[in-house]
């Protein structure tokens, strides 16, 4: 049974640009707008929008999105700040994205902290994230950004608590989360505590669906298809107040090799879950 709420209070709806990573990048834009969404949460890698393109021409990506009539839900970050040899590296790169926000419209970075899992981390992972956390928090509020780092699994973010200890890390509202309600499911956790626990600091938010199977892949499915119960996720949405925008993810098979019937369909079914 899908879920009927008040549309003045359903947040807008994004696409990752992950889910049409078989384009390019300018392909994807387009495709993104034709499919039905209104905004794009762009991924600061290759093929799309990499460091290169970044530094090179970062004005004439933002200004085709525009052209599209899209906003940017997100600079969506692909870092890994729990690697001593390569943290300098990345600290450079994710300061570039951070201080390109504003050129895109956008209050919003996302950013994945880094492997291992927590249950393999050890202190030198944690203190190397709190080296990086250090750097950023103040270059956020001096931008005027959100950093909304992924609950992501294999990452240092990938269970509930360890996730918590992640916010507890800095005393600012600059640090925030992108809550992967099906990562969340992967690491079997309760939708009612991810909320309750997660909810005050939840900046963006992926959706995507799937199962883990018994040689423990992830196998990515239709929205409507695998573990997470998006009629409870609508639910507790609501309840939350949360304002923010519900970026769709796409990945596996389908999104592979259909990429642009893939976006269509998983739009379709977020509509009739929010509608």
């Amino acid at each position: 049974m899908l879920l009927t709420l008040n549309s003045e209070l359903m947040p807008p709806i994004s696409l990752f640009s992950q889910s049409l990573f078989a384009l390019p990048l300018m392909d994807a834009i387009p495709v993104a707008a034709q499919a039905g969404y209104t905004a794009i949460e762009l991924a600061c890698t290759a093929p799309h929008f990499d460091l290169e393109t970044a530094q090179r021409e970062p004005e004439r990506v933002a200004e085709y999105i525009r052209q599209y009539d899209l906003t940017v839900s997100a600079l969506s970050l692909f870092s890994r700040f729990t690697e001593a040899d390569t943290i300098e590296e990345q600290i450079a790169a994710a300061e570039t994205y951070i201080r390109l926000a504003p050129l895109f419209d956008t209050s919003i970075v996302k950013i994945t902290p880094g492997p291992p899992g927590s249950v393999e981390a050890t202190n030198a992972h944690w203190i190397l994230f709190q080296q990086a956390l250090d750097h950023f928090i103040p270059l956020a509020e001096e931008v005027g950004v959100r950093l909304a780092f992924e609950t992501h699994m294999r990452q240092l973010t990938d269970t509930l608590t360890s996730t918590q200890r992640l916010l507890e890390m800095a005393d600012s509202d600059t640090l925030g989360l992108t809550v992967d309600f099906s990562n969340m499911m992967f690491a079997r956790e309760n939708m009612e505590d991810v909320f309750a626990a997660l909810s005050p600091r939840m900046y963006n938010t992926h959706v995507k669906n799937g199962l883990i199977d018994a040689g423990g892949d992830w196998c990515f499915l239709p929205l409507d298809t695998g573990w997470t119960d998006y009629t409870e996720v609508c639910r507790l949405l609501k309840l939350s107040d949360y304002g923010g925008y519900i970026t769709v993810e796409c990945l596996g098979t389908d999104a592979r090799n259909q990429p642009v019937e893939t976006v269509q369909r998983d739009l379709g079914i977020l509509k009739q879950y929010l509608s």
